[in-house]
């Protein structure tokens, strides 16, 4: 709060402690990092699935991300996708067993427009 009221000082005096205040950035140094994130956008999605078996569920929740993504894409009028940055959390959901196992997956990844 002190920050706000006194902008324009070099040095600001806080309960007993210097902290010093940094310049701003010049406009040229702050301009070329939003015009790259403004040409590039990027959103992080969730999707959890369940299936039986630990790698088919992944595999499940993964199409089924892609089409996720595919339609929030369209939504916002966003072009052709990549995706990155993608994890993978699994827990055992249900034991039957003469079926197998069961397991709940949560697959997140970012995409971002090409």
């Amino acid at each position: 709060m002190l920050r706000s009221l006194v902008p324009a000082a070099a040095l600001i005096i806080f309960a007993g402690t210097a902290v010093a205040q940094t310049p701003p950035a010049p406009q040229s140094a702050v301009a070329a990092p939003a015009k790259a994130a403004a040409a590039k956008k990027c959103m992080r999605l969730p999707l959890s699935d369940i299936a039986f078996g630990r790698e088919e569920t992944i595999v499940q929740a993964r199409m089924r991300l892609g089409e996720y993504a595919a339609d929030e894409a369209k939504k916002r009028g966003w072009g052709p996708l990549a995706k990155s940055a993608e994890t993978a959390e699994c827990e055992v959901y249900l034991v039957l067993p003469v079926l197998g196992t069961e397991y709940k997956c949560l697959v997140t990844a970012t995409f971002c427009t090409k």
